[in-house]
């Protein structure tokens, strides 16, 4: 009687497509990562926000305290601008977001001061 035996593998052995998947689908994954990585990169230098060294004027004003008994037209009649009272009335309005001329005692308000 003779016995034979088969050689024994001691690897995996794989098919094409098995090569494929486990060669082929990480070198994918890393290309369009790379590619993903180049386009934001890319995107965001040319995107960049340029900050001013310019000074932006303003509106110049001080903070007030408004007094028991104080209304929008005294404010106005006291601050230290040269345009007439009702433009003045209507600046502070405009600067404080005032959707009424009412004041109450204790609000801070800013004042054009030009």
């Amino acid at each position: 009687m003779t016995t034979s035996t088969a050689p024994q593998s001691s690897g995996i052995h794989l098919t094409r497509r098995g090569r494929l998947v486990l060669l082929g689908l990480p070198s994918l994954l890393a290309s369009v990562a790379v590619a993903a990585i180049l386009i934001f990169g890319i995107t965001g230098l040319m995107n960049q926000a340029q900050a001013s060294s310019e000074h932006v004027s303003g509106v110049e004003a001080v903070e007030v305290t408004v007094a028991p008994g104080d209304t929008l037209w005294d404010l106005a009649h006291e601050a230290e601008s040269e345009a007439p009272v009702q433009e003045t009335i209507a600046r502070i309005a405009e600067i404080n977001g005032l959707s009424s001329s009412q004041v109450e005692a204790g609000q801070s308000l800013y004042l054009p001061t030009e």
